[in-house]
């Protein structure tokens, strides 16, 4: 995997995080991320490019992300510190998840919301490939570097829409799905899971010294958006923006239990309470009680298990 580094130093979301507006960004800051979220843009633009230079701008304060991946290359480009608050997804996902987004083939043509046209399907195809294949081996290594488990840690804005920590979109399904690739985000984690094995942590970026902001300073927040707009360049000539969304305030969580969707007073609580103190669910955001359990997350699960019987 390619990574470039090149940081939106003049976004104002990137710049929120360097005197911190609010407690949210000092708090990812000290902790990281707890969870990882997989976004499309939702345009026919497959060049990370183009959206680095159009939001590394003062007066572009309706999105930020953490990393974009070009479909043509399959390099990653970092636009944020991972440790750095984000705006990504128009929700309180955005005090706990970093934001990836994955650029989409130039062989399609939008018809509409989520709606597209193939132009070139071999070319769409190999486009969409590339930016997944890019992506399983930065979220292991995220995952290896924060030690989260993909499989409750990892989720698409559209699964965040659904557990309510998100804005109502649908990517990167829409993508997948409009294609025909048969990718799913259940294979996505479990081909994260596999690829943990081998996967190098990064360096984890320093946690702010001083994480208290000044009392002296005034803070407030600073109008975000969860949704990818493309630039205007006049070179690269893409789709009008969607219109943002503003980010609610943080909302307490729902349980001591690492998962913001399970209420402590839930039938199965207790035995999840259980399997997460026995290392059978990792730590992450959303536990999606209500998913259904594929093959792949039974045989993991089924792992764990016998070796939390084994240690007792």
């Amino acid at each position: 995997m390619e990574l470039i580094e090149s940081l939106l130093t003049n976004n104002p979301c990137y710049q929120a995080n360097l005197e911190p507006a609010d407690e949210r960004y000092a708090a990812f800051q000290r902790s990281g991320p707890r969870g990882l979220m997989l976004h499309s843009v939702g345009c026919n633009q497959p060049k990370a490019l183009v959206f680095v230079r159009g939001w590394d701008r003062a007066d572009y304060d309706r999105a930020c992300v953490h990393a974009f991946v070009d479909a043509g290359t399959g390099a990653v480009w970092q636009t944020l510190p991972w440790n750095y608050r984000g705006w990504h997804c128009g929700g309180p996902g955005n005090d706990t998840h970093l934001g990836v987004e994955l650029c989409e083939s130039a062989a399609l043509r939008y018809t509409g919301a989520n709606r597209f046209e193939v132009l070139d399907r071999e070319t769409a195809l190999a486009d969409c490939a590339r930016t997944y294949r890019a992506a399983v081996e930065l979220f292991a290594r995220l995952c290896r570097t924060y030690g989260l488990d993909p499989w409750t840690a990892v989720c698409s804005h559209k699964e965040g829409a659904q557990a309510g920590i998100a804005s109502d979109h649908g990517d990167p399904e829409h993508y997948w799905s409009g294609l025909g690739t048969g990718y799913t985000m259940d294979g996505f984690r479990a081909d994260v899971s596999a690829a943990l094995a081998t996967a190098a942590p990064f360096p984890k970026p320093e946690a702010p010294a001083d994480p208290t902001p000044d009392p002296g300073t005034p803070a407030g927040p600073t109008p975000e958006a969860e949704t990818p707009t493309t630039p205007e360049t006049p070179t690269e000539p893409t789709p009008e923006p969607a219109s943002p969304t503003p980010e609610p305030a943080p909302e307490a969580p729902a349980s001591e239990l690492p998962y913001t969707d399970v209420d402590p007073r839930d039938w199965y609580a207790d035995a999840l309470r259980w399997a997460v103190e026995k290392h059978i669910f990792g730590p992450g955001q959303l536990f999606r009680p209500e998913a259904p359990c594929t093959r792949a997350l039974a045989v993991v699960l089924l792992r764990r298990l016998w070796n939390a019987l084994q240690t007792g």
